[in-house]
């Protein structure tokens, strides 16, 4: 349990993590995590017949739900007074969930439709999943999420019951209230609805190490949506754990990389010659710290010609070799780390996203301080010297480098070693 009362505000976020996610489902069962999701977003057998949503809803909240690499997240955001439904909800769907063959079968065919609309038929939808498929080479680290047809039609409930035993037991969540509350109700509150749950045991998949890439790793998607070439490249990011310093030196320097209009790739004598968009961020899905797996920083680039892939390399290449040698002017660091915090403090200023990320951290690395604790350790704790050091390990790293071509015979979801280097 987790608690963060704010005496600003009149709101509050309730968050429920679960320890799994798409990295660790069963092998041969691609996209259960997700499935589930959709299944447990209904509620429990209490939130009959309406559903959990528009019991949320009409007490003036909103809710909604995520799976990642390593957890499983159900939100909501909501005014104070809704503090105890919010937990009558969430243990009601931890104690029985609502599962049934045709909201089984409605719920496979909304994922479908999602791969159709975010992969198959939209431009560079491939992104970023082709990064982690490039650079890695065990099978939980290269999943999309989403899941393949063949497995998501071959669920069944009875399937879904057992992956609801193995990992939705109250063992294996973390619950995590934020906003305006008082800390003692809201402690009785959790207990009163989360303490007389069934406690059963967690499986545990095997988690073994990734192993580092011995080269650099090319490949090209062919993409019949995709209006202009492109370019993506990753690297592994140091282990948040055991190289935290490391690990948040990398955020500083995706940031002066690829974040706000002054950055290094985007404008000046080191700008990545003819690209027409630039990003650089950490994390998979852009959030730095969210997962337990083989983290990445990424570049994506869209371009006018396709030459224009190897420039971008050359100006990344060239930048890194330059901020490895020489320390970052320190007006522009403290610009950038300024401009970094300023966002991670936007970010907790909600109170149902500050809920989720308490949640994560707690979840994953059993800190849920941590996220408070981020923006100073960014701002205070990064040198020059600490970006200097990230820089010359980048450029010593094997990267993937995945080039997105427009092309109207790919299958969008295929995914072709290039043929040159």
């Amino acid at each position: 349990m987790v608690l963060a009362p704010n005496t600003v505000g009149a709101s509050i976020g309730v968050a429920v993590h679960y320890r799994v996610g798409f990295r660790t489902e069963p092998e041969g069962r691609t996209g259960l995590a997700h499935l589930f999701e959709h299944l447990m977003f209904r509620g429990g057998e209490e939130a009959e017949p309406e559903g959990y949503l528009p019991r949320v809803q009409r007490a003036g909240g909103f809710g909604d739900a995520r799976t990642r690499q390593d957890v499983t997240v159900y939100y909501a955001a909501a005014p104070a007074s809704a503090l105890e439904m919010l937990c009558a909800l969430e243990a009601d769907r931890m104690r029985s969930p609502s599962l049934s063959e045709r909201n089984l079968r409605t719920q496979t065919a909304v994922i479908d439709e999602e791969i159709r609309l975010m992969v198959r038929n939209r431009p560079y939808g491939n992104h970023p999943w082709a990064l982690p498929r490039a650079l890695h080479r065990r099978s939980e680290n290269v999943r999309d999420g989403y899941g393949e047809t063949v497995d998501l039609a071959a669920f069944d409930i009875a399937l879904c019951e057992k992956f609801f035993a193995d990992h939705y037991g109250p063992g294996n969540a973390v619950v995590t209230v934020t906003g305006a509350f008082d800390h003692r109700t809201a402690e009785r509150l959790v207990r009163r609805h989360f303490e007389d749950l069934p406690a059963r045991p967690t499986v545990r998949p095997a988690d073994p190490p990734e192993p580092l890439p011995e080269e650099e790793r090319r490949l090209t998607v062919l993409d019949p949506h995709a209006g202009s070439p492109a370019v993506a490249v990753g690297y592994r990011m140091p282990d948040p754990v055991t190289e935290r310093a490391d690990y948040l030196a990398h955020l500083v320097l995706a940031a002066l990389l690829g974040q706000g209009g002054h950055a290094l790739l985007r404008r000046g004598p080191t700008a990545a010659a003819g690209a027409s968009s630039l990003s650089v961020g950490c994390g998979l899905f852009g959030l730095p710290l969210d997962t337990v797996g083989p983290d990445l920083l990424t570049l994506f680039a869209v371009h006018e010609h396709e030459r224009d892939a190897e420039h971008v390399l050359d100006a990344l290449d060239g930048t890194l070799d330059a901020l490895a040698a020489h320390e970052v002017a320190a007006a522009q660091l403290r610009a950038t780390t300024a401009r970094w915090v300023s966002g991670a403090m936007r970010e907790l200023a909600d109170p149902g996203t500050r809920a989720q990320l308490l949640g994560l951290r707690e979840a994953l690395f059993g800190e849920a301080e941590l996220t408070h604790a981020l923006p100073e350790l960014v701002h205070a704790g990064v040198t020059g010297e600490h970006v200097s050091r990230a820089a010359a390990r980048l450029r010593a790293s094997h990267r993937a480098v995945v080039r997105f071509v427009p092309g109207r015979q790919a299958v969008p979801r295929d995914i072709a070693p290039e043929t040159t280097a």
